[in-house]
């Protein structure tokens, strides 16, 4: 009996440490944040590494930057392809804000709420996107400086 007992309160603290820890969320701006908008973002765009996810079909539903100049690193699976210049930039955003009807300029953290980069998504007409309120964006520690965004849809 004791021996089920000590397996149980193991496989219980093993549950809880894997679900708590490891994932980071992408979340609305609140009151609190210093602001960040899309016209800073397109401004400043020399500033992040930019990717858009495009994770099926032709159409692109959001745009990761990934600031250069901190000691984080924002990577992603298949779904992220990088952007180069203003223009292909400025074509993403377009084709987003028409085949899309919410967009706005969002957070990522990691799991200690440490700031990781902005994302600008057609996907925010919620409040925070993690892996535990949607099934849209896994955000996941790689290591203490990366943290991997994909996209399940």
């Amino acid at each position: 009996m004791k021996i089920k007992r000590l397996a149980g309160i193991g496989i219980l603290i093993f549950a809880l440490v894997m679900g708590c820890s490891g994932y980071g969320l992408i979340r609305k701006q609140t009151a609190t944040d210093n602001k960040m908008t899309l016209a800073e973002l397109i401004e400043n765009w020399e500033d992040y590494h930019v990717y858009y996810g495009k994770p099926w079909g032709s159409i692109p539903i959001n745009i990761m930057f990934d600031p250069k100049n901190d000691e984080t690193r924002l990577a992603g699976d298949g779904g992220w392809h990088k952007i180069a210049d203003q223009q292909t930039l400025s074509e993403i955003m377009e084709r987003i804000e028409i085949a899309w009807a919410n967009h706005e300029v969002m957070i990522i953290e990691g799991p200690d709420r440490r700031f990781f980069g902005y994302m600008y998504t057609s996907w925010g007409s919620g409040g925070d996107l993690s892996p535990r309120t949607s099934s849209v964006y896994d955000v996941r520690m790689v290591d203490e400086h990366t943290v991997h965004v994909s996209q399940g849809i």
